[in-house]
């Protein structure tokens, strides 16, 4: 049987929401994500070994696509202790060198340059 996108996000929720932490693990139940379908779409017939392997295959699916187990992005890239310590060690060098030319030389953007000079050594360049 084909599933639209709607019934598999249904199916795949449902089917984690039924989950019950025994003994350390998490264990799933296919007959409550399938009476739980049934009560949303009463006009489909399922069967058990069916929606067993359906969900197997959605599931490899995401895992394939690197959709599991991820963790989620704040959106911005941090920034490393090596940087800030490159930075360092190039301002106490020579403070008379622009930002600009160490940002260039680097190749670490201008504005993470400010951005570690502000917040993470205290100072403002002028």
């Amino acid at each position: 049987m084909a599933y639209s996108s709607k019934q598999n996000t249904f199916i795949v929720m449902s089917y984690y929401r039924n989950g019950t932490f025994i003994n350390g693990g998490w264990s799933y139940s296919v007959v409550a994500c399938k009476d739980e379908y049934l009560a949303k779409y009463s006009n489909v017939q399922i069967q058990e070994f069916s929606l067993k392997a359906h969900i197997r295959t959605v599931m490899n699916r995401f895992i394939q696509n690197g959709n599991v187990n991820k963790k989620k992005s704040t959106g911005r890239p941090q920034i490393s202790e090596e940087v800030v310590e490159n930075l360092r060690a190039r301002v106490e060098q020579n403070p008379q060198t622009s930002l600009k030319r160490l940002s260039s030389q680097s190749g670490v953007p201008l504005s993470t340059y400010h951005k570690v000079l502000k917040e993470r050594l205290h100072l403002y360049p002028y």
